[in-house]
């Protein structure tokens, strides 16, 4: 093989383009995001419009926003998740299945990383339920 006498910086190579995300601008729809390390990631919920009540949990009539909800129905604090949730879209299906198993964790293993947000998971401890 012999090497090409044009000198690198004359070659012409086709230039690459990147069309980049705008972390700016949140964009509505279902994700998953790990609030720490060795912790069970959690769905998150973003969506633009009416705050919620933090104590009841009902639309109050205020200026629309970007807001965040986590699996378990909590608010969050937007910046928080976003941009870090952005590159993990999950369907709101499996949004769904989140949101049931954390109810189920919540009633049948109280002690779990599953029932309790942010808490370490330790696959040999046996407060953990599997994780099927």
């Amino acid at each position: 093989m012999t090497r090409s006498a044009v000198p690198y910086g004359e070659r012409s190579v086709p230039a690459r383009s990147f069309a980049g995300f705008d972390t700016e601008t949140p964009v509505a729809g279902f994700y998953r995001v790990r609030l720490g390390a060795d912790t069970v990631a959690i769905g998150i919920r973003i969506w633009f419009g009416a705050p919620l009540d933090p104590v009841t949990g009902e639309e109050m009539d205020r200026g629309w926003r970007w807001q965040a909800q986590c699996d378990d129905g909590s608010l969050i604090d937007l910046e928080r998740v976003w941009p870090a949730c952005a590159r993990r879209p999950i369907s709101e299906a499996d949004f769904r299945m989140r949101e049931g198993r954390r109810r189920w964790a919540q009633r049948a293993a109280p002690d779990s990383a599953y029932a309790n947000r942010g808490q370490k998971y330790d696959p040999l401890s046996s407060d953990n339920p599997l994780p099927f």
